[in-house]
């Protein structure tokens, strides 16, 4: 998922009381990784993390991430097309 704006995941964190150290122990993460978020450093974290940040934080995850676009269809025709090139032995 990608991180929409630092910003607002560490107004929304405040607004709830929670330093960095409490929503990290909440979420199961380290408090470097919220720090990082908060900075813009991580720019991209996992679903359950993100889901579990959003959670806690009282907020719908669509305002704070966004859901990376999965290109299944290139990956699938890539692989058809050279196992179609191939020539039999």
């Amino acid at each position: 998922m990608k991180v929409k704006d630092p910003a607002k995941i560490r107004r929304w964190r405040k607004q709830r009381h929670y330093s960095q150290d409490q929503l990290a122990y909440l979420v199961n993460r380290s408090q470097q990784s919220i720090s990082l978020i908060e900075r813009g450093e991580m720019t991209s974290i996992s679903e359950g993390f993100a889901i579990a940040l959003a959670a806690r934080l009282d907020v719908p995850w669509e305002d704070l991430f966004e859901a990376h676009e999965i290109q299944v269809g290139s990956a699938v025709s890539s692989e058809v097309h050279s196992a179609a090139n191939k020539v039999p032995a």
